[in-house]
Parts: C-alpha cells; structure tokens; sequence
C-alpha cells in the first residue's frame, strides 16, 4: 500500500510539474503574440503619421525612419500591458475553475501534448471546456476544436473568430477552415485509456485493502 502512496505521489508531483511547465509555455506564447500585435500596431501608427506628414517619397522615407527610430529607443513591458494582464487573468481564472471542479491539478484544463516542432496542443475544446472526441485543426491559426462545439457555434452564427485566447488570426472561422486531425484522435484515445486503466487500477486496490 505505501509503494502505491509512494508511486501515486510521483506521479501527482510530475503531473503538476508537468501542467507548470504548460502554463508557463501558454503564458510566454501570449507574451510573444502580444508583443508582436503591439509591435504592428505601432508600426501601422507610424506609417500613417510618416504618410500624412509627408509631401514627397523622399520625405516620407526620412520621416518614416525618424519616427521608428525614436520607437525602438523606447521599452515597452508588454506584461504590464491590459491585453496581457487579461490574457493571465483568463488563463489562471480557467486553471482555478477545473481546480474547483474537482479535477487534478487543473489537468482538464491544461492537460497538452507534444506534436512535431514542439507545438503545444490542447485535448480540450476552448468553447465546453471537455476533452474532444472529433478534434479539427483550424488551418488558418492551427488551434483545435471539437467538430460539434466549433459546427454548432458557427451554424448560427458565421462572425465569430478562434475563441483561443491570444490567437492572432482575424479570420472568421468557416466550415472549409475546419480539418480532421486524426493523429490528435489518436493520442486523446490513448488519453482516455490509460485514464480508465488509472481508474480500473486504484478501484482493484481499493477493493483488496477492504477485502484486508
């Protein structure tokens, strides 16, 4: 009994090492896509001052370099920005809520695994918060969803965007946007077996101990 204490113990520690490691990598991505959106923005900023304080190409270069000049001299701490406070506020709120749920560890939550290119990927649907049973990859952003969360979202309404917080695509999400990624299937089969033989296995030995 102590060696399975012991073993479940571990393997609660790597779980939640795991899940740290997870939101960590969620929390730089949204810095990295923030700082890049704040970064355009600017920019766009700039080449219309440049364009309407400019009569002639020759000025407009000049004044357009001036101004990104003095830009790049400034800091900006994009963690002390709205969008990124919001951003951890909505990632730390979600953790929270699959913590008073019951789940472990925020694992409902946060739970991703691995693909090709160390790309983070969620087992669970941003919009029921359940793990996916049909998984599709958006191919204009690359996040998934389930097919019958994402098609009964979008059946009523067509103007809706990848609901993945700091996603950066502008585009509405359309049916032919949407492709079945069975290699994810896979792995949230494989998912859900060694769950139930998790399960099958605390329940034997709880059986055994009230047998004792």
């Amino acid at each position: 009994m102590k060696s399975f204490e012991s073993a479940e113990n571990t393997f609660r520690d790597e779980l939640k090492k795991l899940n740290d490691e997870i939101l960590d990598k969620r929390l730089a991505m949204g810095e990295t896509l923030i700082r890049m959106k704040t970064k355009q923005k600017r920019l766009d900023q700039i080449l219309e001052k440049a364009a309407n304080e400019s009569n002639t190409l020759k000025q407009f270069e000049k004044k357009y370099a001036d101004l990104n000049a003095s830009e790049e001299k400034k800091r900006n701490n994009v963690k002390q920005s709205a969008e990124y406070k919001d951003f951890k506020r909505e990632i730390l709120g979600n953790l929270n809520a699959s913590n008073a749920s019951g789940c472990n560890d925020g694992e409902a939550e946060i739970m991703e695994i691995m693909e090709t290119g160390d790309t983070a990927c969620s087992m669970y649907d941003p919009w029921t918060k359940g793990l996916m049973l049909n998984p599709v990859r958006n191919i204009k952003c690359g996040h998934h969803y389930d097919r019958d969360s994402v098609m009964s979202v979008i059946k009523s309404n067509m103007s809706v965007r990848c609901p993945v917080v700091g996603c950066a695509s502008k585009n509405y999400i359309q049916p032919n946007h949407l492709q079945a990624d069975v290699a994810l299937q896979q792995k949230i089969i494989e998912h859900q077996a060694e769950q139930a033989a998790q399960e099958s296995f605390v329940s034997s030995e709880d059986d055994d101990n009230e047998e004792d």
